[in-house]
């Protein structure tokens, strides 16, 4: 195991962070909407697919 004092760490995680290419705000914006929608899509599926098996067991049941 390497032996970092702290203030190497610390030196060394601030270099790093300065190496970080941050996303600017429209990219988050359209990446936050898309994510969103697919969710929404998806709970849409889902229900569907709950729906259309409550219906069958229903059916069955009868």
């Amino acid at each position: 195991m390497v032996n970092l004092s702290p203030a190497k760490f610390i030196g060394t995680t601030v270099e790093e962070g300065k190496k970080v290419i941050w996303p600017n705000r429209e990219l988050v914006i359209r990446h936050t909407v898309m994510v969103v929608v697919t969710i929404g899509i998806g709970v849409l599926i889902f229900a569907g697919v709950d729906f259309g098996f409550q219906k069958l067991v229903l059916l069955a049941i009868k």
